[in-house]
């Protein structure tokens, strides 16, 4: 039985790279020699074409200058006046040329990510007269996919209940039995419910008892933490009066 014949992709053909106009790398250099000359930094240039269709640009520097490192072609100085002179020279409008700056050497070119070889493809060879095919042999089936467990969210913490002030036991406090007395009565003669906020737990259990001593109002505590609070409601509500505006009544004879 004779082996199978591969077919090998046929060689790609190699893409003619066209230097850059000479227009471009005049602009190139005369914005690369502009820049250094107002960070007062001497520099000569010297141009040449990359292999990539580019423009290469030696900068040579006399002495030691901040951000210039000798011996590496880049610095960070370098590559932000490089990302200037590609901004201005490349617009949308033309063929882009890529500048590439060195320092005191010619830039090297960038070497490009080897793209991805695809397997070519493989011929089966034809099968002897009378010889019957192979059989195919099935697809395999997929194993089955084991199912993750599932994690159970964490319980929430319990939330704070506030203590019952009905059942603490608090000493007796004139000055605080006299204030809520006088807003108990209050409620009870206007018919309007007073709440009084930010007391302690001791003056809300004082206030509960001194409202179960006064005839026609209830007290009660509600809310959680700072804003628990102390309501007086009275057994019987007034309603609230409504606002009417009433015109003045002008004396006709008055001027």
């Amino acid at each position: 039985m004779s082996e199978p014949a591969v077919i090998a992709p046929a060689p790609a053909a190699p893409v003619a790279v066209t230097p850059a106009p000479p227009e471009r790398k005049a602009q190139a250099e005369t914005l690369v020699k502009g820049i250094f000359e107002r960070m007062d930094y001497p520099a000569r240039l010297e141009l040449k074409d990359m292999p990539d269709g580019g423009i290469g640009i030696a900068c040579h520097f006399d002495g030691e200058l901040p951000g210039i490192t000798a011996g590496k072609q880049r610095s960070w100085l370098v590559d932000c006046v490089q990302f200037l002179v590609n901004k201005s020279v490349n617009r949308p409008t033309v063929e882009k040329r890529w500048v590439t700056l060195g320092v005191n050497a010619f830039p090297e070119l960038r070497s490009e990510r080897p793209e991805k070889k695809e397997a070519a493809p493989v011929a089966a060879a034809p099968a002897p007269n009378g010889a019957k095919k192979p059989p195919q042999q099935p697809a395999k089936a997929e194993p089955h996919k084991v199912a993750k467990p599932v994690t159970e969210k964490p319980a929430r913490p319990p939330r704070h209940h506030e203590p019952d002030e009905r059942a603490l036991e608090v000493k007796d406090d004139p000055a605080a039995t006299k204030l809520f007395t006088m807003l108990a009565e209050k409620a009870v003669k206007s018919g309007r419910i007073y709440a009084v906020m930010s007391l302690s737990a001791d003056d809300r259990a004082r206030a509960l008892k001194v409202a179960a001593a006064v005839k026609g109002v209830s007290a009660k505590t509600e809310g959680e933490g700072h804003w628990r609070r102390v309501t007086f409601t009275p057994e019987k509500l007034t309603a609230m009066p409504s606002k009417r505006q009433v015109m003045p009544d002008y004396d006709d004879e008055e001027e």
